[in-house]
C-alpha cells in the first residue's frame, strides 16, 4: 500500500516512501446523543522524516515545508490549502480524499536514537463552512 499526498498553493508533495499512515474521520461532538449539524472532517497523516540527500534522483525531504505551513497565522489566506491524498493498493486507487480548504490543527516531529530517524504527524481539518466541497472517491485503476 502506498500514499500520494499533494498539497497545493504553493505545492508541497510528500514523498510516497515518507508517508506511513493516513487516517480520515468525520467528527461530531462526543457529548452528542443524536445526529448533529456540528460535523467536521479531520485527516491525520503520519510518516518518516527523510534525511536530505544530494544524490541525483533521490528526493529531498519536504516535511520541513509542513512545519512552515503549520506556523502560518489563521488570518492569512496561506493557512488554507487544497490537500489531495490518494491511497493506492495493487494498482488500484482505493480512496482519493480531497480537502479543498484544509488547515493545520497540529504538527509534531519526533526524533529518537532508538528509531534511527524522525517521524512527523500532521493533523488537518477541513474548513467547516466548506464541508460540502470535500470529495471521497475510489476504486479506480491508476
Amino acid at each position: 500500500m502506498s500514499f500520494k499526498v499533494e498539497i497545493n498553493d504553493p505545492k508541497i508533495t510528500i514523498e510516497e516512501e515518507c508517508t506511513q499512515k493516513v487516517e480520515f474521520r468525520t467528527d461530531i461532538p462526543l457529548d452528542s446523543s443524536a445526529r448533529t449539524k456540528d460535523v467536521g472532517v479531520t485527516m491525520i497523516i503520519t510518516g518518516k522524516i527523510l534525511s536530505d540527500s544530494a544524490e541525483v534522483g533521490k528526493p529531498a525531504d519536504s516535511t520541513s515545508k509542513l512545519l512552515e505551513w503549520s506556523k502560518v497565522p489563521a488570518e492569512q489566506k496561506e493557512a488554507y490549502k487544497n490537500v489531495v491524498v490518494t491511497v493506492k493498493s495493487g494498482g488500484i486507487s482505493t480512496r482519493k480524499y480531497e480537502l479543498p480548504n484544509a488547515f493545520v490543527v497540529d504538527y509534531f516531529e519526533d526524533f529518537s536514537n532508538q528509531e534511527g530517524g524522525g517521524v512527523f504527524t500532521l493533523v488537518l481539518k477541513q474548513r467547516k463552512n466548506k464541508l460540502k466541497d470535500v470529495k471521497v472517491t475510489g476504486g479506480f485503476a491508476e
